[in-house]
């Protein structure tokens, strides 16, 4: 199993240190950096693209985590994003933000446990859809789709296979539509883990 590399974001450092700390002992789980500055935290996430964000839902300066959320929607990034928080009064926003889960501090090490385990579950499950999925594809999807994994952007892979731009955001959005991937991170994820 690939690592789950993670980002922490909380207003407190305490809370980001012990966070941390009590995922210490999960296999598989990477914290890669935490933040008690949300806008430092979204800088980095844009930039090294973790799997799974703690992301506490009152930050500083009036920001929230649904802030963080909307911001990342709009780069066409999301990870997938368990809140924890003191707040119990937000979880119906959370639902229809799709958090993966929504757990209130003082965090209890087997709330936690259990929310891992059913994270680390649905990686698995994911990853037995994509796969399938993916023979779903048409042959210039499988094409895009190859560049994209490749890191090149719609400009690119437009230049590379004589097309418009506009052909490519719709094979984009196909491939996300067949695979039911929420983003192109999910696919990469996916295709690395079947690439080991």
């Amino acid at each position: 199993m690939n690592l789950i590399r993670t980002v922490i974001i909380d207003d407190e450092r305490y809370a980001c240190e012990r966070m941390k700390k009590l995922l210490t002992p999960f296999k598989g789980i990477h914290v890669l950096h935490y933040f008690t500055d949300s806008r430092l935290g979204l800088d980095y996430i844009l930039k090294h693209k973790p799997d799974l964000l703690f992301l506490d839902v009152e930050l500083e300066d009036n920001v929230s985590a649904f802030d963080i959320m909307s911001r990342l929607e709009d780069s066409l990034y999301r990870p997938q994003i368990i809140l924890v928080t003191a707040y119990p009064h937000y979880s119906i926003k959370a639902i229809k933000h799709m958090v993966f889960d929504y757990i209130l501090k003082p965090v209890d090490i087997d709330e936690l446990k259990d929310t891992i385990n059913r994270f680390k579950k649905s990686l698995s499950l994911e990853s037995t859809h994509y796969m399938k999925a993916f023979e779903m594809l048409t042959e210039r999807e499988s094409e895009v789709l190859k560049y994209v994994i490749g890191g090149k952007n719609s400009h690119e892979i437009a230049d590379l296979l004589y097309i418009n731009v506009n052909t490519v955001h719709t094979h984009r959005r196909n491939i996300l539509k067949k695979t039911g991937a929420r983003t192109v991170v999910d696919l990469l994820r996916i295709k690395s883990t079947e690439n080991d």
